[in-house]
C-alpha cells in the first residue's frame, strides 16, 4: 500500500524574528552532531543579562538539560545571558555523564561571554538515551560564538539549528511601536498539554521585572503552549523560555500583543505534527469551571477517533459529543450545542439538520473550529490539535531506524 504524503505546507518568513528583538544576536552552525549534516548547535546570546520566565517539563525523565537550566535559573534569580542548543540528540537518559555534558556546555559559553555560569541555559533535543558527541559539541559551540549577529538570517539560522523532524521552520513576531516580540519553535511530535512544549523561545525588549514576567508566562502558556496537542507524549525536553532585554518602555498592552505570537507558534506545532494536514481548535465554553473545560477540551481533542474523522473531513458528531459525556465534570450533557466550523451540528440531545456535505467540504481546511458549549457556568478552554493521519504512523514507526 503505498501511504499518501501531506504536501509539506509553506509559511512566508515572519517579518520579524529573535534578532530583531534590541540587544539579541544568534547563531546556528553544523557541528556533525546531525548524520544529516544539518545544522545542530544554535546560541542566543544578550549584550545584558535578560529577565526570564521559564516553564519545563513535567515528565520524571526529564533530560539533563532541563535540570541544569532549572538548577541555573534558580541560582541566578531569573537573570540570563545566553541560551546554548544543540538538537539531534536529546541529552536524555543519559545518566551522570549526561549531566556533566549539559554544564559543559554552559561553562564553554560562560567562558567565551566572560559571565557568571549560572547565566547561561541549555536545551538539547533529538534522539532519548544517547551521550553527546562532546567534541562536535564543542566545537560546534566555539563556531557559533564566533559567527553571532543580530542580522535578521541570524536569528533564522538559529531556528533551522534547533529543527530535528519539523517539516518547515516555526517563527513569529510583531511590533508595536518601538517594541519588538518575536519567538521561533521547534516541534512536531512527542506534543503533549500541561508542560512547555518542545523547545520554545520567545523573547522582547518591553522594559518589564521578573515578576510581571512570570505572570504573563502562566496566562500566556494556556492559551499557546500548554493548549497544543499532537500525540498525548510529553517530551523530556520540553523547554519554553519567555525573555525580555528591557530597553524599550512597555506599552500597557504588552501581553496581550506578546500572547498572539506564542499561540501562532504553537498552532504552528500543530499544524507540523508529523503527517498532519490540519489544526483543529476546540474551544468550549458554558463549563462548570476552567477546569472542568479544559478536561472537556482535551477528552475531544486527543480522541483518536476524532482526529481521524477531523482527517478525514468526516462531521461525525457522534464521535465528538460521546467525547463530552466521558468527561466526569460534565453535569447536564443534555444542554451541549456542538457547532463544527460554524455549522451547528448538535442541540438538546439530538443532531441538528444540517447538510454533511457542505460541512465536510468547510472541514477540509487548515485551520478547523468545534465549538463545544456547556451551560453549566463560565468556564472556558481552547486546546489545538492536530488531525491523525496514515503518515503519523509512518514517521514514528521509522523514526530510529
Amino acid at each position: 500500500m503505498s501511504i499518501p504524503v501531506p504536501p509539506v505546507p509553506s509559511f512566508p518568513p515572519a517579518p520579524w524574528t529573535l534578532t530583531s528583538v534590541k540587544g539579541l544576536r544568534a547563531s546556528g552552525v553544523r557541528a556533525g552532531i546531525k548524520p544529516s549534516g544539518n545544522p545542530d548547535v544554535a546560541l542566543l546570546v544578550a549584550d545584558a543579562p535578560m529577565t526570564c520566565a521559564a516553564l519545563f517539563t513535567r515528565n520524571h525523565f526529564a533530560a539533563a538539560p532541563v535540570l541544569r537550566s532549572r538548577q541555573h535559573l534558580s541560582r541566578s534569580g531569573g537573570l540570563v545571558r545566553a541560551v546554548v542548543v544543540n538538537s539531534g540528540n536529546a541529552n536524555a537518559c543519559t545518566g551522570a555523564q549526561g549531566e556533566r555534558d549539559a554544564l559543559e556546555m554552559c561553562e564553554r559559553v560562560a567562558n567565551a561571554l566572560s559571565c557568571p555560569v549560572e547565566q547561561v541555559l541549555v536545551c538539547s533535543t533529538g534522539v532519548i538515551g544517547v551521550k553527546l558527541p562532546m567534541d562536535k559539541v564543542r566545537a560546534g559551540i566555539d563556531a557559533a560564538i564566533g559567527e553571532l549577529s543580530n542580522e535578521p538570517e541570524a536569528g533564522r539560522r538559529f531556528l533551522h539549528a534547533i529543527m530535528t523532524t519539523d517539516a518547515f521552520p516555526k517563527e513569529a513576531g510583531v511590533r508595536v511601536g518601538d517594541a519588538t516580540m518575536a519567538g521561533v519553535c521547534k516541534g512536531a511530535g512527542m506534543i503533549q498539554p500541561d508542560m512547555a512544549t518542545m523547545l520554545a523561545f520567545v523573547a522582547t525588549d518591553v522594559d518589564v521585572g521578573a515578576a510581571a514576567m512570570q505572570a504573563a508566562m502562566g496566562r500566556i502558556s494556556a492559551t499557546s503552549f500548554n493548549a497544543v496537542h499532537v500525540d498525548t507524549h510529553t517530551s523530556t525536553n520540553d523547554t519554553f523560555l519567555l525573555l525580555t532585554t528591557r530597553q524599550v518602555e512597555a506599552p500597557e498592552d504588552w501581553e496581550q500583543r506578546l500572547e498572539p505570537v506564542a499561540r501562532r507558534l504553537a498552532w504552528l506545532i500543530a499544524r507540523d505534527g508529523e503527517g498532519a494536514t490540519k489544526v483543529t481548535t476546540v474551544r468550549v465554553t458554558g463549563a462548570g469551571s476552567d477546569e472542568a473545560a479544559k478536561a472537556v477540551a482535551r477528552a475531544v481533542a486527543t480522541s483518536a477517533l476524532v482526529r481521524t474523522a477531523l482527517f478525514g473531513n468526516d462531521p461525525n458528531w457522534g464521535r465528538f459529543v460521546s467525547q463530552v459525556g466521558n468527561v466526569d465534570a460534565v453535569k447536564h450533557p443534555e444542554r451541549l450545542v456542538c457547532r463544527l466550523q460554524g455549522i451547528e451540528v448538535f442541540r438538546n440531545g439530538e443532531p441538528s439538520a444540517f447538510d454533511r456535505a457542505a460541512a465536510s467540504t468547510a472541514m477540509a481546511r487548515e485551520d478547523v473550529s468545534l465549538e463545544l458549549i456547556l451551560d453549566e457556568g463560565k468556564g472556558h478552554a481552547l486546546l489545538m490539535t492536530s488531525d491523525l493521519g496514515y503518515r503519523y504512523v509512518q514517521v514514528n514507526a521509522e523514526y530510529t531506524t
